[in-house]
């Protein structure tokens, strides 16, 4: 991607026409995290600051990169990271990595607004929630100049807000939460919470049940989704943590599917896992992470089974209320962070197993409070069944997209672009590939090294048990 009241969270997908992709193909190296980092936003709820701790194995650490505003998140695009500068900021910030993360632009998305996310579907259309407004802004992340505003006032509760959260892009869709809470009645839940789509093409909302009246969103099935919306592509659906009220056992990790529009029911829910889930990142088939607040309030590290909905183990318990975000890492280790007042700073464990890398928490100076990844693909404990393709990122993409696929075991794999029409227009690769992740670039040329048009685009994998398809956009 998450936090008391409002924390954000993390991830992104159409046009039309034909083109020919040229491509460079190449396997992850052993490190597959090499030349990459983490990127940490820093609090103590008054100032703000932010971190870096590099992926090459060293967890070296270069504290205080960039002033930010307090209680700040964090995405990377483009190879920028993007800081969402919350109430008081109401800005987003944009860092360049390749110059000592110093600050590109600064562009407001409108005052006491206070932004709670960004989710980009190009490098001049992206979105952000205004979690103190009823209006979903379009922005330009490469101007700031803001382009367009999806309204979003027929979701609002009682108090007037529909209470806009965190966001993503699957393909020509944007999915948004609407936490609904009632700011007059200690922000408590006031009736349905949901999830707004948005057509990315016409910057309206999509009608989930034409067979009501209106414009219906999708309904969740319990109240105040509170951690990222993020892809299982295990399960080839969305997943978000429903928290319901505070301290009360009325919710968990629910399941949408972005396909037919509807929730789908619970995949962790609150009884099992021990209390609140905050955060959650899914590893594998049969491997998650939670933080969960327990009946004392005190947040806890878990991991569970996202095949059957169980806890497995407690991984990290602090004893008080210090864990505030969880991610992990393109090479599979899971980042923490924890605020504890003695030693606050990112602990780091292995996603495999649980088991811890650093001894005791990295220091980041100020307090962690968010973590993004420059790279990404997370590596899968456990991969599904022979092979997986996974969506191309970025998408759209202009000109160079990225195509990961996992291979349970080493086996000789086809990979073919078709344009709208189906027709075959290059094949990627017809070779065998050694088992892991592996994935291929493409440049947005054809074979003649002749640049291509916008449009819609198909990339199909075939392998020894598989043949699967996803939808790429060139967007020039």
């Amino acid at each position: 991607m998450i936090r008391p009241s409002n924390k954000p969270s993390r991830f992104n997908g159409t046009i039309g026409g034909v083109i020919i992709l040229v491509f460079m193909l190449f396997v992850l190296p052993a490190n597959p995290e090499a030349g990459e980092f983490a990127f940490i936003t820093t609090t103590d709820y008054s100032t703000g600051s932010s971190s870096v701790i590099r992926l090459d194995g060293s967890y070296t650490t270069e504290i205080d990169v960039a002033s930010i505003h307090s209680d700040a998140v964090s995405r990377h695009y483009n190879n920028l990271v993007y800081v969402v500068n919350k109430l008081g900021g109401d800005n987003i910030q944009v860092l360049d990595p390749a110059s000592s993360f110093s600050t590109l632009r600064q562009f407001s998305v409108g005052n006491g607004s206070n932004p709670q996310d960004i989710a980009f579907l190009s490098d001049s259309k992206a979105y952000v929630t205004r979690y103190d407004t009823n209006e979903l802004w379009v922005v330009n992340p490469s101007t700031g100049v803001h382009t367009g505003t999806v309204d979003l006032s027929t979701l609002a509760d009682s108090d007037g807000l529909c209470e806009m959260d965190k966001m993503i892009i699957i393909n020509d869709r944007l999915f948004v939460c609407i936490q609904r809470l009632d700011r007059n009645y200690y922000w408590l839940p006031s009736g349905t919470s949901y999830i707004a789509v948005v057509d990315c093409d016409a910057d309206t909302l999509l009608d989930t049940d034409p067979g009501q009246a209106g414009i219906q969103p999708i309904e969740l099935s319990y109240t105040n989704p509170f951690s990222n919306i993020q892809y299982n592509p295990f399960i080839n659906r969305l997943y978000v943590s429903c928290v319901g009220s505070w301290g009360v056992n009325d919710g968990g990790v629910e399941i949408i599917n972005h396909e037919t529009l509807q929730s789908e029911g619970l995949l962790f829910t609150e009884s099992n896992a021990g209390g609140d889930i905050n955060d959650v990142e899914i590893f594998s088939a049969s491997l998650g992470y939670a933080i969960v607040t327990n009946s004392s309030f005190n947040t806890d590290l878990i991991s569970f089974n996202p095949a059957t909905g169980a806890k497995l183990a407690t991984v990290y318990s602090p004893g008080d209320y210090v864990i505030n975000d969880i991610e992990i890492s393109p090479g599979g280790k899971i980042f923490l962070a924890d605020i504890t007042i003695t030693a606050p700073g990112i602990r780091i464990y292995n996603a495999y197993d649980g088991s811890v890398i650093s001894s005791g928490a990295i220091s980041t100076g100020l307090p962690p409070f968010d973590i993004c990844f420059s790279g990404g693909v997370q590596t899968d404990a456990e991969l599904p069944p022979v092979a997986i393709l996974k969506q191309n990122y970025p998408n759209p993409f202009n000109p160079i997209t990225t195509i990961p696929f996992s291979l349970e075991k080493a086996q000789r794999v086809n990979i073919t672009v078709y344009d709208a029409l189906g027709k075959r227009v290059i094949t990627l690769a017809d070779r065998e590939f050694s088992s892991g992740l592996q994935k291929v670039t493409w440049n947005a040329k054809d074979g003649s090294s002749k640049e291509l048009a916008s449009g819609i685009y198909f990339v199909r994998l075939k392998s020894e048990g598989l043949t699967a398809t996803k939808k790429m956009i060139l967007l020039r």
